[in-house]
């Protein structure tokens, strides 16, 4: 009952301020036919890849995998490899002397990586993050993307990566701090409800970004530097291909965070007008020490 008082007032409100019938500016701002069709109903098999190969996804990884300072002798460890989205990069910052690993739990995603390169410097392994198949000391850098926001506890695998780690060796990672999630709407309280379902139910380490400077020193690692980047997204089709907005708002409604109605004029918003998003990325440095 709040919110529909609440959406009443900004109709009457606009309507004085425009001049418009009290119809016309409630049309504006609910679209009759929220274009929900627009947006994504599954999530494609390709995301991971489209999310590299997108302006915001090649901004921020350009520059993590500037952090790891590769020599071309290196061995690189890409811990959540996935599909391979960064393997093509990485292998090309390496020389004939260097190797890289991909580990990943998805043995899956990495059938898919392994159709896509064939390099014999390159080694795809299904494993564990938690508790890696690899010797002590056995790489020089590690790059994590978008990884530690899913990790069962991000704690125990930073200490495995420091165990892994080479003295001197160097760590990478890339991970969103999902508290910076912005979505315009004319109902605010939507966008908050969304967000608030985003952080409570979808991701399980919605924090990890902001957290990674803390967690790596605790693990023994020395923190060199934190780099933000903060993506922004104009077109409602971009956005929906990083953020999935119908499929998530379909489990907001069946976790009960919002109802159908409001579910219908969330989506008529963000795909009827003009749309603004951003979320931040946090690249963080650090180092094993000599």
């Amino acid at each position: 009952m709040t919110r529909n008082r609440n959406l009443k007032r900004r109709v009457r409100l606009r309507a004085a301020k425009t001049g418009e019938s009290y119809t016309s500016a409630r049309r504006q701002l609910i679209p009759d036919e929220p274009p929900a069709s627009m947006f994504e109903g599954q999530r494609p098999s390709d995301y991971l890849l489209r999310a590299a190969a997108s302006p915001a996804g090649r901004t921020y990884k350009t520059l993590a995998i500037e952090q790891l300072a590769i020599d071309p002798a290196n061995t690189i460890l890409d811990l959540g490899c996935g599909t391979g989205g960064e393997l093509d990069p990485l292998l090309r910052a390496l020389g004939p002397a260097g190797s890289l690993i991909g580990v990943d739990a998805d043995e899956e995603a990495l059938r898919v990586a392994r159709d896509r390169f064939e390099d014999p410097r390159l080694k795809l392994i299904v494993g564990d993050a938690h508790t890696l198949a690899l010797d002590d000391g056995s790489v020089d850098r590690v790059y994590v993307d978008r990884t530690a926001q899913h990790l069962t506890a991000p704690a125990t695998v930073l200490s495995e990566l420091r165990r892994v780690l080479r003295p001197g060796g160097r760590v990478v990672l890339a991970e969103p701090d999902w508290q910076t999630l912005v979505i315009d709407s004319p109902e605010p309280e939507l966008a908050e409800t969304y967000r608030r379902f985003v952080i409570e139910e979808v991701i399980r380490n919605p924090r990890i970004g902001s957290e990674l400077p803390r967690l790596v020193q605790h693990a023994g690692l020395q923190l060199e530097t934190v780099i933000p980047v903060t993506a922004t997204y104009t077109d409602p089709i971009e956005g929906d291909r990083i953020f999935g907005f119908a499929r998530v708002t379909r489990r907001a409604v069946a976790a009960g965070y919002l109802d159908p109605e409001q579910a219908d004029r969330w989506l008529g918003y963000l795909g009827g007008g003009p749309f603004f998003a951003s979320l931040t990325v946090f690249i963080t440095v650090a180092n094993r020490g000599a």
